[in-house]
C-alpha cells in the first residue's frame, strides 16, 4: 500500500499500467460481459486511486477485444471480447470545493484545478436506474440490498443509518435513480439514443445465443435452444403458480437438453468464435439449470469436520449430509471427497421426500499439507521500487478474493432423470461467543508449532549504555492434538548476544501456549541500522522439524475466518536518537495503533488511562498525555470527560492529541475553537518546514532538521486541524506535490498554550512512521515527550505567536 494520493498518473506507476491493465483485460474476457460499468473519470474530492481504476478500465474495454493486445491470454485458451457498452457512474461528479466533507475537505478547501476538456462528458446521453424497485424473491429492494453490502466495508467505517422507503437520493440507499453515462459502445448510433436502461439495444435472453451464429445459424442449433427456452417458460409458469412438483421437471428436462447441445456444438458447422461464444454461455446456463434442479428439489447438504484449525498428518472425522425437503424421491449415488487422505467411502443410498441421508467417514490431513495463507503477497512495503502490485500463486484461479480450499465434498446426485452434483467446501462449526452463536470456518491448516515474537520492532537509541538490553519474547502454541516438549532458540546477528541460548518447553495439550523471554544485547558500538533475529522451535513430536512461522487470525463477526503466516523474527532497530529520562506517559487509547511500544522503546515510563482514571484519576502525575489515533470516534469517555484533559494541560501538563477525523468536530474539544478538515499531504517526501525554528520541539534533545523527514513511508500525515483559532499556533508547514493538493498545508502540527502547559493537536502520521521503524519520527517523539524538561526558553507563546492566558479561553468540556 503506498498511500493516498492526489495524481492517477502516480497511482498508475506505481501499480503498473500495463500489468493492471492486462488483468482488467483478462477479466472482461474471462466474465465476457455485455456492459462494463466504471467510475467516473470526472470525479474530485477522493483518492486518486479512483480516477486511476476509470482510465485503466476504459482501456481494458477496447483491449480486451483486440487480440493482439495481451496475447499471452489468447494462448491460454481465452479469446478476445468486446463488450458492447462501457458506462460512467454518473453519481460520482465534481465534487464541491473543499471535498465531500464540506468545510476544510481535501485541499484545505480550495477548490480542484479545472478539468481537462477532454475529460468532460456533458454531451453524453444519461440513463437512469431505479433502485427502488422491490423484488418479490428477495424480499428487500436493491438500494436495501447496496445498503447492508455498504454497511459492511467495515474497514472504511462506512456502517450507518439507511435512509427509510421514501427517503434519500441513489446513494441514500432509500432508493432512488442514479445516472449513468454512456461514454462508448460498439453499438451503431447508440451513443446518440435516449435509453432506458444500461442493456438496451442488447439481446440478454437465452434465445439470443443464437446470434453468435452469425446470421444464418444451424437450424438444429435455432431449434435446440428454442427447446430449452420452451422447458423454462414451463417452469416459470409452474413456480409462479406454487406447483413445485411440475416446477422440476421442465428444469431437468432443460438441463437435459442444454447438455446435449453442447455435446453436439462441436460438430456443428460453426465458427471457432461462435463455437467458442455459444459453448461458454450454455456452460454458464447448465450451472444455472443444476443449481435450479437442487432449489426445485428442495435439497440442502452440509459437509462438516470436528476440527477446524488442522496439521498435517491429523486425523479428521467427516459429516456429510444432504436432506431432502421437496416432493418427490431421489437418490445420492455417490459422496467424492477432495483434499483428504484415505476417506472411509460414503455408500449409495436412496433420499425419499422428508428424510436425510447422512455419512460419517474418517480421513487425514496430508502430512505435507501447506499452511493456509492468502494466495497474494505484497513487496512493495518492502521495497518501494517494485511495482504498487501483489505478487500471486500461480495455482489459484485468477480474480478470487482467497484460495478455494482444497478440502471439498461433492455430492452427486440422481433427480428425476438426470444426475447433478453439488460440491461444497468442508466446514467446521463452532460459537465464537454466546452472542453471535453460530459460526463456520473452512479448514485451516496451521504449523504445527506456532512461533511468535514480539515486538515485531525493537528500537535501541544509540546513546545507550553498553550493555544495555531488550527483552524478547518467544511466543509457542501447540497444535499438535496432545501434550508435547519442544525446545525454543533465538538467532542473533554476529556479535550480539542472545541469553539464554535456548529454552526447552513442555505443552500439557493441545492449544497450549508458552513463552520464552530472551535478553539481547548488542556489542559495544554498535552502528545505527536494522539487525535482524529469527527465532525457532524443533520438537520430537513433529519428527524433528523445525517451526519458524507463526499466524495472526484475521475474524470479524460478518466475515468468516482467515489467517495469515507470518515469520517469526524481529528487527531490532539502532537509532540515533537522544531521550531525557524519567519520562512518564499517559495513553488513552484510540482506535489502536502502535505508538505506545515506540515511547516504551524510547525509555519512558507508559501507562493506559482508562475510564475511572479519566473520570476521577490524578493525571497530573504524568508528564505526557497522549490520545491515539481517532480516540474522540472510539472513546465516550474521553468525549464525556475532556474538560479533566484540558484541566491537565492549563495546570501545567502536556497533552497531545493524535489526529482525529469529523467526531471531533461534534463538540469544542480543544481548548479554543477548531475544526478537523480532510486536509492531507500524501506525498512522504514533501518538504516540512518549520514555522518556530527556535521551539523546544525542533531543538532537545535532537536536533529536527532535514535529515529527520527523510524516509518517511506513505505520508506526511491527515485530517489536519483546519479553521481554527488564532491561539493555535502552527509549528510546520508543508506543501505536497500534486497539482490536486495545491497550496501550503497548515493544521499538521499544531501547538496551543493553556496556561502553565501546552495542547499539540498531531496530524502528522507518526502512528505510521513508528511501527516501520523511522529514524526521524523516533526523534521527533522523543522531542515530544521532552518537552516538560525542555524549559520555556523558545516556545511559541515568546515567539508571540500564541495566547498565554490562564484559563483556556471558550474550553468547555465534551
Amino acid at each position: 500500500d503506498y498511500g493516498y494520493s492526489f495524481d492517477p498518473e502516480e497511482v498508475i506507476n506505481k501499480w503498473g499500467r500495463d500489468e493492471i491493465t492486462g488483468d482488467y483485460v483478462r477479466l472482461i474476457r474471462m466474465l465476457r460481459p455485455d456492459v462494463v460499468v466504471t467510475m467516473n473519470i470526472q470525479g474530485r474530492g477522493g483518492d486518486r486511486a479512483h480516477e486511476a481504476t476509470t482510465i485503466l478500465a476504459r482501456e481494458a474495454y477496447r483491449a480486451a477485444g483486440d487480440p493482439n493486445r495481451y496475447p499471452e491470454q489468447v494462448r491460454q485458451g481465452l479469446h478476445a471480447w468486446q463488450p458492447e457498452k462501457l458506462y460512467f457512474a454518473a453519481g460520482f461528479g465534481v465534487v464541491p470545493a473543499g471535498g465531500r466533507f464540506g468545510r476544510g475537505g481535501r485541499g484545505s478547501g480550495q477548490a480542484p484545478p479545472p478539468i481537462a476538456p477532454e475529460s468532460q462528458t456533458p454531451r453524453l446521453k444519461v440513463t437512469r436506474v431505479s433502485t427502488a424497485a422491490y423484488d418479490e424473491l428477495l424480499g428487500r429492494t436493491y438500494a436495501e440490498i447496496g445498503a447492508d453490502a455498504h454497511s459492511n466495508h467495515k474497514c472504511q467505517g462506512t456502517g450507518g443509518l439507511p435512509a427509510l422507503p421514501g427517503f434519500g437520493g441513489g446513494r441514500g440507499f432509500g432508493g432512488g435513480t442514479p445516472s449513468y453515462q454512456l461514454v462508448d459502445s460498439t453499438i451503431p448510433g447508440q451513443m446518440q439514443k435516449d435509453e432506458a436502461g444500461l442493456f438496451d439495444a442488447i439481446d440478454t435472453s437465452l434465445a439470443g445465443i443464437v446470434q453468435f451464429a452469425g446470421a444464418n445459424p444451424p437450424d438444429s442449433l435455432r431449434s435446440a435452444v428454442a427447446a430449452i427456452v420452451d422447458q423454462a417458460e414451463r417452469a416459470k409458469r409452474a413456480f409462479d403458480e406454487g406447483n413445485d412438483a411440475a416446477t422440476a421437471a421442465p428444469i431437468e428436462a432443460g438441463l437435459a437438453a442444454i447438455r446435449s447441445l453442447r455435446a453436439r456444438v462441436a460438430s456443428m458447422s460453426l465458427s471457432d468464435a461462435a463455437r467458442y461464444e455459444i459453448d461458454f454461455r450454455l456452460g454458464v446456463k447448465e450451472r444455472d439449470y443444476s443449481d435450479a434442479v437442487l432449489a426445485a428439489h428442495g435439497l440442502t447438504f452440509d459437509a462438516v469436520a470436528d476440527d477446524g484449525l488442522v496439521v498435517g498428518g491429523q486425523g479428521v472425522k467427516l459429516s456429510l449430509l444432504a436432506a431432502n425437503r421437496g416432493r418427490t424421491d431421489v437418490a445420492v449415488s455417490r459422496v467424492a471427497i477432495a483434499g483428504l487422505e484415505g476417506a472411509s467411502p460414503c455408500a449409495p443410498g436412496d433420499l425419499k421426500k422428508d428424510a436425510v441421508y447422512t455419512c460419517t467417514s474418517d480421513a487425514r490431513v496430508p502430512r505435507n499439507a501447506k499452511p493456509t495463507m492468502p494466495y497474494f503477497s505484497d513487496v512493495y512495503w518492502k521495497d518501494p521500487s517494485k511495482p504498487a502490485i501483489n505478487t500471486f500463486d500461480p495455482d489459484v484461479p485468477f480474480g478470487v478474493p482467497f484460495a478455494p480450499t482444497p478440502f471439498r465434498a461433492t455430492f452427486h446426485v440422481k433427480a428425476g432423470d438426470v444426475d447433478v452434483t453439488k460440491e461444497l467446501p468442508i466446514q467446521y462449526r463452532y460459537v465464537k461467543d454466546i452472542y453471535n452463536g453460530d459460526k463456520r470456518m473452512e479448514l485451516n491448516v496451521v504449523p504445527a508449532f506456532s512461533v511468535r515474537v514480539t515486538p515485531a520492532l525493537a528500537v535501541l537509541p544509540a546513546s545507550s549504555p553498553a550493555g544495555t538490553t531488550r527483552e524478547v519474547h518467544v511466543a509457542v502454541t501447540n497444535d499438535t492434538k496432545g501434550a508435547a516438549d519442544a525446545t525454543v532458540a533465538l538467532e542473533p546477528p554476529s556479535g550480539w548476544k542472545v541469553s539464554p541460548a535456548s529454552a526447552s518447553i513442555a505443552f500439557a495439550h493441545e492449544d497450549e501456549a508458552l513463552t520464552v523471554r530472551f535478553q539481547v544485547t548488542p556489542p559495544s558500538g554498535v552502528k545505527a541500522g536494522e539487525y535482524a533475529l529469527a527465532a525457532s522451535v524443533t520438537s520430537a513430536a513433529a519428527r524433528g522439524a523445525t517451526f519458524t512461522n507463526g499466524y495472526q487470525e484475521i475474524e470479524y463477526p460478518h466475515v468468516q475466518r482467515r489467517q495469515v503466516i507470518k515469520p517469526a523474527e524481529i528487527a531490532v532497530k539502532v537509532v540515533d536518537v537522544k531521550t531525557v529520562p524519567n519520562v512518564t506517559v499517559g495513553y488513552v487509547a484510540g482506535a489502536g495503533d502502535q505508538v505506545p511500544p515506540a515511547i516504551e522503546q524510547l525509555g519512558a515510563k507508559l501507562a493506559f488511562i482508562d475510564q475511572d482514571e479519566l473520570a476521577w484519576g490524578d493525571l497530573s502525575k504524568y508528564d505526557v498525555i497522549i490520545t491515539g489515533v481517532r480516540a474522540y470516534e472510539r472513546r465516550g469517555d474521553l468525549r464525556a470527560y475532556n474538560r479533566r484533559l484540558l484541566d491537565y494541560a492549563e495546570r501545567g501538563g502536556t497533552a497531545v492529541v493524535q489526529y482525529n477525523k469529523f467526531e471531533f468536530n461534534k463538540q469544542q474539544f480543544g481548548p479554543y475553537p477548531a475544526v478537523v478538515s480532510a486536509s492531507r499531504v500524501s506525498d512522504e517526501r514533501a518538504p516540512v518546514k518549520p514555522l518556530v525554528p527556535s521551539h523546544p520541539v525542533f531543538n532537545f534533545p535532537n536536533k529536527i532538521g532535514p535529515p529527520t523527514w527523510a524516509n518517511w513511508v506513505q505520508e506526511r500525515g491527515l485530517y489536519f486541524l483546519g479553521e481554527k483559532d488564532p491561539k493555535y499556533v502552527d509549528l510546520v508547514s508543508m506543501t505536497d506535490s500534486f497539482q490536486d493538493n495545491p497550496g501550503e498545508k497548515l493544521g499538521s502540527f499544531v501547538e496551543a498554550r493553556v496556561g502553565k502547559g501546552r495542547w499539540i493537536y498531531l496530524g502528522l502520521g507518526l502512528w505510521r512512521q513508528l511501527p516501520a521503524g523511522t529514524d526521524g519520527a523516533y526523534q521527533l517523539l522523543a522531542n515530544i515527550l521532552a518537552l516538560p524538561r525542555a524549559g520555556g526558553a523558545g516556545t511559541a507563546g515568546q515567539a508571540g505567536r500564541a495566547g498565554q492566558a490562564g484559563k483556556p479561553g471558550g474550553a468547555r468540556g465534551g
